[in-house]
């Protein structure tokens, strides 16, 4: 299985909507892939598949009060989705469990997409270091940039080494940071482009995946040129 984790430095530039869609076409493609929402304070990827009132979740794992395989949940195409508490709710999740929890839950699974929280909180951290390939995904601005350079540092003091950056939400506007700037200042290759959509928010509002409902989209076609690259180990 390959465990794959996406990572952000803050929150608002896209990061669950990526991980979800990835997820998803890996999924339609034939590939036995598990989504994870990891970001258990606030959590938003249950909403994308209708899944915010799951009666179970990894929370609940997390606590000991049920087996990893209650909290999996079947979406589109045999995607096998866990999601988190929509409720946010962290009393008595151990979070020392969660590399366990997820090898178990990846049992057979050719691959795992964890959507990461984002911030240098400490469930962060503990995300982040379960991931076997870390991907950090940025807007080409320069707050979301400065975010991410400080979750590099912190992936490399945790002893990990991002595969690369995918810049999302790219409007092409004078103020963005052109990709070559943007590979020289995170020194990692650029993976992909995704540009700002408005698609995206259609299908948050009707609460269905993005690859779903508009395949066609410049965003769903970024995507899915992504996905190719991962599956092909990002070479």
């Amino acid at each position: 299985m390959r465990r794959v984790v996406l990572a952000s430095g803050k929150g608002g530039v896209g990061r669950t909507t990526l991980t979800a869609n990835l997820a998803l076409a890996l999924a339609k493609e034939g590939r036995t892939t598990v989504l994870v929402d990891a970001c258990f304070s606030s959590p938003n990827l249950g909403l994308l598949f209708k899944l915010e009132k799951a009666p179970y979740t990894l929370n609940d794992v997390l606590r000991g009060e049920i087996p990893p395989p209650d909290a999996v949940y079947e979406g589109p195409h045999g995607l096998r989705i866990v999601p988190s508490s929509i409720s946010g709710d962290m009393r008595g999740v151990d979070l020392a469990r969660l590399p366990s929890v997820l090898e178990s839950l990846g049992e057979k699974a050719e691959f795992m997409l964890i959507d990461a929280p984002g911030g240098l909180r400490r469930e962060t951290v503990a995300v982040l270091k379960t991931g076997q390939e870390v991907l950090l995904l940025t807007s080409p601005e320069v707050t979301s940039l400065s975010d991410t350079m400080r979750t590099k540092v912190l992936l490399e003091f945790l002893g990990l080494h991002p595969r690369g950056v995918v810049l999302n939400r790219v409007r092409g506007k004078d103020y963005e940071f052109p990709p070559a700037e943007i590979k020289r200042l995170l020194d990692l290759p650029i993976l992909g482009k995704v540009p700002e959509d408005l698609s995206v928010r259609k299908a948050w509002r009707r609460g269905e995946p993005l690859l779903e409902l508009y395949p066609r989209s410049p965003a769903s076609r970024a995507i899915t040129e992504l996905t190719e690259k991962l599956r092909k180990g990002l070479s």
